[in-house]
């Protein structure tokens, strides 16, 4: 039969929709400041951001938006993100966040996916925006989130609220979205192994899970008061759920735009930070900078790092420099509602030395199943790692077919990890079935990089991998086969891609041609055979 892990929950997640969660909350804490902009010291109340976030849902309401529609944002992080966000939550709307980083061939593809009928831009992606537009097949409104718009008919979100009427926000109410566990929040872009990205779908009831669950102090030991430093992108899973947490914990979150390293530092020890979530790429950093030793990182209760494996000796090297006592790894991927296990403060290095091991968290149940045979198998025994529970996401929106290859007909969630339990119940992940190359952080999909390849007329096959990197983790890397007489180069099949996708699909791993690419008799890529070219480069 095999064995099933489980971590029970104590008490069952509310069915309440995270517009109301977020509305009592913001009531709750008045004029204790919630949001601050870490390059101008800029701050934000909890009521400040329900007058803005509850005229702005009756705006939304007036313009038409309502339950179930799709509500796009693509800007770097900033204080205001949060508005449309929370009158999307109330409205029973649905958030759609975006890379700003993309290009116009990677919009096009994400944008058809959700088609959200308005979107938010910054000053970086308003012109690409505008551009697009007419070549959409539904009606978008853009909507800036800066106070000035670089095209004469694009509103402001400050013009707006300026003209909107005042409200009585203290007895606004939510909209009634049903039921909570049915209910679409939020869809994330995804890095999908079979190409383009696909869009998560996570429900109120899915997020609602997190909240509870992660907030618990053998968790996340997280006070009212406690203060977040947000420097991983809102439109990934793991930072905007994060950014809400702060609401839901009534802490302060500290917002930066982007990683620079002084700033960063200055922040930590200025703001006197609790909690840092954060990537591998800047744990790398507080190893490694020298100027990581001038700065104080005494008040740092928790630092917490996931998206991407963790090296022991760069834990080890980062608990000497800033003396945290614990650095914590959580496994997880958006389609689990971004974690389903968390390393405890107590386990030793041990942990790191496979990515993501530690215990389930409550409410999920985890199996291994046989690659082959689908069989559940015994602690110890490697295989596909699979969950089942109340964060599993609904589904990819409007893609039946690539739902049904990940949540079989039991429920089962398929993560395309491979790893076993160990005998305490604790998840050792060693490899992984879907070939996401691993950059810093952000999840790369090969396929995605191949198809912009395939379409200059000079290659005539091509596969791309995962090359390892100290800085980075992993760098993408080419293998190209040329069509006969082609004279293409490496160098324009490295500009192709630049032009195409954004940076943290670049190949700097180069671009190696070969005479055929090794793949099985049904024509799949065979990426273990890469993977033993790559190291022989």
């Amino acid at each position: 039969m095999g064995k099933i892990h489980e971590r029970r929950l104590e008490q069952p997640t509310p069915n309440v929709s995270v517009g109301k969660v977020i509305l009592d909350k913001l009531r709750q804490n008045g004029d204790r400041v919630y949001a601050i902009d870490g390059p101008t010291g800029n701050r934000m109340t909890y009521s400040e951001l329900l007058e803005k976030s509850v005229k702005f849902a009756n705006f939304l309401q007036k313009y038409g938006i309502k339950i179930g529609d799709r509500i796009g944002i693509a800007t770097e992080n900033r204080l205001n993100w949060l508005i449309p966000a929370c009158a999307s939550f109330y409205l029973g709307a649905i958030v759609a966040p975006y890379n700003p980083m993309y290009t116009e061939y990677e919009f096009q593809h994400v944008l058809s996916i959700a088609k959200p009928r308005i979107i938010f831009v910054s000053r970086r992606t308003e012109n690409l925006f505008v551009k697009m537009l007419p070549k959409l097949s539904w009606k978008v409104e853009l909507i800036e989130l800066d106070d000035q718009p670089l095209t004469a008919n694009v509103r402001t979100l400050t013009n707006i609220l300026n003209n909107e009427p005042s409200v009585d926000y203290m007895r606004y109410k939510a909209a009634d979205i049903g039921d909570a566990s049915r209910h679409p929040l939020t869809i994330l872009c995804s890095s999908g192994t079979t190409g383009l990205p696909k869009g998560v779908t996570l429900s109120h009831k899915n997020i609602m899970a997190f909240f509870t669950k992660i907030s618990k102090p053998e968790y996340l030991d997280i006070k009212k008061g406690d203060r977040i430093l947000m420097v991983l992108p809102f439109y990934h899973g793991y930072a905007m759920s994060t950014t809400i947490l702060g609401i839901y914990t009534s802490c302060t979150v500290i917002v930066m735009p982007a990683f620079e390293p002084k700033l960063f530092l200055t922040l930590v020890q200025e703001h006197r930070i609790t909690h840092l979530p954060l990537v591998p790429p800047i744990l790398t950093f507080l190893a490694k900078h020298p100027l990581v030793e001038k700065y104080d990182f005494r008040s740092v209760r928790e630092l917490i790092c996931g998206a991407a494996p963790v090296a022991k000796d760069i834990i080890a090297a980062v608990k000497t420099r800033i003396g945290v006592k614990c650095v914590r790894n959580g496994y997880g991927m958006t389609e689990l509602s971004v974690v389903s296990g968390l390393s405890g403060r107590d386990d030793d290095d041990d942990a790191f030395e496979v990515p993501g091991s530690g215990l389930l968290m409550p409410g999920f149940l985890g199996k291994v199943v046989d690659l082959e045979t689908q069989e559940t198998l015994e602690a110890g025994q490697v295989g596909e790692i699979c969950y089942l529970g109340e964060q599993v996401m609904l589904g990819y929106w409007n893609n039946p077919e690539a739902t049904r290859q990940t949540i079989d007909q039991d429920g089962w969630l398929h993560t395309g990890d491979i790893g076993y339990f160990d005998d305490k119940n604790k998840l050792h992940v060693i490899d992984r079935v879907k070939e996401l190359i691993k950059y810093k952080g952000y999840q790369v999909s090969p396929s995605e990089i191949e198809t912009v390849l395939l379409s200059h007329p000079e290659v005539k096959d091509a596969a791309v991998a995962g090359k390892p990197d100290e800085r980075s983790g992993e760098v993408p890397v080419a293998f190209v086969v040329k069509q006969p007489g082609a004279k293409i180069t490496a160098q324009d099949l490295q500009e192709l891609v630049k032009k195409q996708l954004s940076p943290q699909k670049w190949l700097y791993g180069g671009v190696q041609f070969v005479d055929a690419i090794p793949k099985n008799p049904a024509g799949k890529i065979l990426r273990r055979e890469l993977r033993a070219m790559i190291s022989k480069l």
